[in-house]
């Protein structure tokens, strides 16, 4: 069972990547991988696509129904730049900052250009 928390919990939760439910519509999860059907919600059709390529996913951010972050063992924080409600905005506001606690990088796409 996810433990409920407010906001500075979730952005504690978010950096250690624990399954949480929020005071408000904000939850996370483990993802298991291929077998673990992710619905997409309000993310943008192109994206999600994007990430059906994503095979590593073992963590997910959800804003009401839509995920707004992902991470995966290869790339990291994969947080895409979409925007949402004023409510979701927060939401990726929190999302962002337990991914940068954590350490790991942070890519808005999950096919992230090579550096020159």
């Amino acid at each position: 069972m996810a433990k409920k928390v407010n906001s500075s919990e979730a952005i504690q939760a978010i950096s250690r990547r624990e399954a949480f439910v929020g005071h408000g519509a904000m939850s996370a999860r483990g993802h298991s991988g291929p077998g673990d059907h992710l619905l997409f919600g309000r993310l943008p059709q192109s994206v999600g696509e994007q990430l059906k390529g994503v095979n590593d996913v073992d963590y997910v951010v959800q804003s009401y129904a839509t995920p707004i972050g992902f991470h995966s063992k290869e790339h990291g924080w994969i947080i895409p730049d979409v925007k949402y409600s004023p409510t979701t905005s927060k939401h990726q506001t929190y999302l962002k900052r337990g991914a940068a606690e954590s350490g790991r990088p942070v890519v808005k796409d999950a096919n992230p250009k090579p550096k020159q």
